[in-house]
């Protein structure tokens, strides 16, 4: 048996959202977020980032822009590409913050009055 041990909901985007990765002071990397918690996230990327290491996202979710902390805990290879799980080490306000945004995006999704770009 399968058990989900997550303790926040996750959201799925109905399109990737872009989003931008930092490994310590080198050039930022172009990524595709697939789904996002206070917890974590799911990103693609066809570069071969190592386990474990520890990178700086950016992303907007709505009208709100977040810069997160984290590690990458989980990767596997596709045909073209790579799919990345992240551990979230966010500060309070920003967890509350992204918590919210979550929220008001999944009520737009399930009432249908949620604009994609």
């Amino acid at each position: 048996m399968d058990t989900n041990q997550r303790e926040f909901f996750r959201v799925r985007f109905n399109k990737p959202i872009e989003g931008e990765l930092r490994i310590s002071e080198k050039d930022p990397f172009q990524i595709e977020i697939h789904d996002v918690s206070v917890k974590g996230l799911r990103f693609v990327s066809d570069i071969d980032f190592p386990l474990h290491k520890k990178l700086i996202c950016n992303f907007s979710i709505l009208d709100s822009s977040f810069e997160v902390k984290g590690s990458i805990v989980r990767k596997t290879k596709e045909r073209k590409s790579i799919n990345y799980g992240v551990m979230l080490n966010i500060e309070p306000a920003t967890f509350t913050e992204l918590f919210r945004q979550l929220n008001y995006y999944q009520i737009r999704k399930r009432k249908g009055t949620l604009e994609e770009v």
